[in-house]
């Protein structure tokens, strides 16, 4: 009777991802990259790469299959994390999101098709267009960059958001707790 509660349905975690990781301009080779993907179950599946000869990376497009969304009450979403572990104590965000539902989100896919990331950048909270809610946008964090659809928002410290960065600008910011600008 109730057999679509077993029934399991294809969800999708992860986009293909492609990347470089540079210093100070200089690709890194030999350096291991983590993806770790967790949807409601809890689940965290992690899978690493390590750089190529020109600091490239590459993950393949990840999908589980799993009856949770046939439950009656289920808020679906993705935590998505790319990161660096350096010195076994601190982490580099190549990437920190969060998809809801189970299917590809076309906006985030765009984003994945190519992550140009600089080490020495800080970790920011961004902003890009959400092609189903004009009024709501997509939100993500990085210490890669890209030439079109990113809006720089905040500038993340211990896991929190430290400075406002204003128009973009990452010369423009101000202390989120003091109200104080900062001066560069």
């Amino acid at each position: 009777m109730f057999s679509w509660f077993r029934k399991k349905k294809e969800v999708f975690l992860c986009p293909e991802v492609n990347g470089i990781v540079a210093e100070n301009g200089q690709p890194i080779t030999n350096l291991e990259i983590i993806r770790a993907l967790t949807y409601i179950d809890g689940v965290e599946r992690r899978d690493t790469v390590t750089t190529g000869k020109y600091g490239h990376f590459h993950f393949p497009k990840k999908t589980i299959l799993t009856s949770i969304p046939n439950k009656l009450i289920s808020e679906d979403r993705v935590h998505q994390k790319i990161v660096i572990e350096k010195d076994d104590q601190s982490i580099i965000g190549l990437w920190g999101a969060t998809q809801l539902g189970i299917d590809e989100i076309p906006e985030y896919t765009d984003k994945l098709k190519f992550l140009n990331c600089e080490l020495t950048n800080p970790l920011v909270r961004f902003e890009f267009k959400n092609n189903t809610n004009e009024q709501l946008n997509r939100v993500a964090t990085s210490i890669c960059t890209w030439k079109e659809d990113y809006i720089p928002t905040w500038i993340m410290e211990d896991g929190e958001e430290k400075y406002e960065i204003h128009n973009g600008d990452l010369n423009n910011l101000t202390e989120r707790f003091t109200g104080k600008k900062v001066e560069q």
